[in-house]
């Protein structure tokens, strides 16, 4: 048995030309955008509701409650608490669908991952492009 084959793959299991181990890796970067998005939205909603609480806390002063009365400052502190919340929330919403997009190339395009990119060279016009480089003096 081979080494550097895990146990109970076959060479055709590791074979990159498969469809099956081609779509696992275009896979990868989508489910790496996912968990990015996901960490940006749970993170982005625990601060809405910390800035959301600031909000109120600071509206509950000594002075303005003495001043207006629990009630309304409550009042006004739970409605400048909600609106900062939903500020947060959208700020934090353009995160997450930005991280959930793919990567864009300059021209607008979707980026080519390093195994699309290599499995459309045409490795032997390449190595003909090398080896006319290669003969030309000076090299």
């Amino acid at each position: 048995m081979d080494t550097n084959t895990p146990a109970g793959a076959t060479h055709e299991d590791m074979d990159v030309r498969k469809p099956s181990v081609r779509v696992s890796k275009a896979a990868r970067g989508r489910s790496r955008r996912s968990l990015v998005a996901t960490v940006e939205l749970l993170g982005g909603l625990s601060n809405a509701s910390a800035e959301s609480m600031k909000t109120l806390s600071t509206s509950l002063t000594p002075e303005s409650v003495a001043e207006e009365g629990l009630g309304n400052r409550i009042l006004v502190g739970l409605r400048d608490g909600n609106a900062r919340f939903f500020e947060e929330l959208s700020n934090t919403s353009r995160r997450v669908f930005d991280a959930l997009r793919a990567p864009r190339a300059e021209g607008g395009t979707e980026a080519a991952d390093a195994d699309s990119v290599a499995q459309r060279l045409d490795y032997e016009r390449l190595a003909q492009l090398v080896a006319t480089e290669m003969k030309k003096p000076g090299m």
